[in-house]
């Protein structure tokens, strides 16, 4: 992997990740606090107290320092190459959409699949976001070589999918484990759909200013020498490119 250059953005996220760990942990922990229960996504606090921002604040809290440094720790790695070639608005809306629909999916199979006690298990941690990214990650510099369970290089479009398979089988057949995983999973779906359509939409209008076709789908009698191709990767944009610009909620499920 190259050299780290700490955009402004990841550095901005690695802050307010660290500062709201150091401030819950200690809240709760010395000052008989409940910042877990009411920032941490709990599927009965969302449901029948409608803390619908646990939906967001959820990925700013960690179980424990080994979490957080492992999710930073890849954030700074994968995520200031995409800012670099996404700039900083596209970065930061992948990013959420990214750790929200985690959080969605969490949500919903606890609400309609697991049920039970899962309902006030609270959900914390970044790695639904993390995980988006290195699906990204793996789409547009798929050739990069990646240290897969930090020991065994392979390149970054195989180790994605490696990553896929696992944290799919871990969802269908481990109990507890597969909570988290699913949430994990559920980033790197979202952020393949994201940038399927995305891509899929920039080729239709460059195909529409070609003639090929309109941009209600119909064939032109034009014809274009150019062939065009969809990519999911990066609509055109390349890698060089610069920047443009609570207590009782125990045991917690932490990705």
């Amino acid at each position: 992997m190259p050299s780290i250059r700490l955009t402004p953005t990841i550095k901005a996220l690695v802050i307010a990740i660290f500062a709201t760990f150091v401030i819950q942990q200690t809240a709760d922990q010395f000052f008989g606090a409940n910042l877990l229960g009411w920032l941490a996504l709990i599927p009965s606090a969302v449901v029948i107290d409608h803390r619908i921002w646990q939906l967001f604040t959820y990925a700013f809290l960690h179980g424990d320092v080994m979490h957080l440094f492992l999710n930073l720790m890849m954030l700074v790695f994968i995520g200031t190459e995409l800012e670099t070639a996404w700039g900083r608005a596209r970065f930061l809306r992948y990013y959420f959409f990214c750790s929200l629909s985690a959080g969605a999916l969490y949500l919903i199979l606890q609400l309609f699949v697991w049920k039970g006690n899962g309902l006030n298990t609270p959900m914390v941690g970044a790695s639904g976001a993390i995980y988006g990214l290195l699906m990204a990650y793996g789409l547009i510099f798929g050739e990069r070589v990646m240290l897969f369970m930090m020991l065994f290089p392979m390149k970054a479009k195989h180790f994605v999918w490696i990553l896929a398979g696992i944290e799919f089988m871990t969802t269908v057949f481990s109990a507890r484990g597969g909570l988290a995983s699913a949430a994990h999973l559920g980033g790197m779906i979202a952020g393949f759909g994201y940038l399927w359509v995305r891509a899929s939409i920039s080729v239709a209008k460059k195909r529409s200013k070609t003639g090929k076709v309109d941009l209600f789908g119909f064939k032109s009698k034009k014809k274009s020498k150019a062939k065009s191709h969809l990519k999911l990767v990066i609509d055109n944009e390349r890698e060089d490119a610069r920047v443009d610009d609570g207590a009782g909620h125990d045991p917690k499920t932490w990705h």
